[in-house]
């Protein structure tokens, strides 16, 4: 029964953004109570943050991303590991049991680049989207975040479509 509910409020929601589009593009009170604005989504954004903070770990596994990112792996080779939530996706470049890289490609639950820089300050821009860096205190290691914005020009309220991490070499 609760499903329904969800399912039925949902369905509304999306309706509701629609009609909203439907009105010249416009974002009304509805649409922005609906979340159908270009805030992004906090919840693929705290998994960024989290997989940020996991692959600053000394040897990062699979095991521990995965935990950190509260995910579960659905797929395995040698060389790679896949993890699927609602709206996106998640893939681990893994030589052995160590992640070295990790992308989110996002469908659906995408952040802003507002969202990012809130969380990773002030980015550089390169060609292909946004560069943020993320320096853990704990092991001095930095992460590369690059975040490619759905359509370009990025700006701050451009939804982000994928977003690569991977740390920073030591020179």
């Amino acid at each position: 029964m609760p499903y329904r509910i969800v399912f039925i409020t949902g369905l509304a929601l999306g309706l509701l953004a629609l009609t909203g589009c439907s009105r010249g593009g416009g974002r009304s009170d509805d649409d922005l109570a609906a979340g159908a604005d270009s805030a992004g989504n906090d919840a693929a954004l705290s998994k960024v943050r989290a997989a940020a903070r996991a692959l600053a770990e000394p040897d990062p596994s699979v095991d521990y991303v995965a935990a950190a990112i509260e995910g579960v792996i659905k797929g395995r080779t040698n060389s790679q590991a896949l993890i699927h939530y609602d709206g996106y996706r998640v893939t681990f470049t893994t030589p052995g049991d160590r992640v070295t890289k990790i992308k989110f490609d996002l469908i659906e639950a995408k952040p802003s680049m507002e969202q990012l820089t809130k969380v990773f300050g002030k980015p550089e821009e390169v060609g292909r989207g946004m560069l943020y860096r993320y320096h853990s205190e704990v092991t001095g290691a930095t992460i590369r975040i690059l975040a490619e914005p759905s359509s370009k020009p990025a700006t701050e309220t451009s939804l982000v479509r994928r977003i690569l991490l991977e740390g920073e070499k030591i020179h």
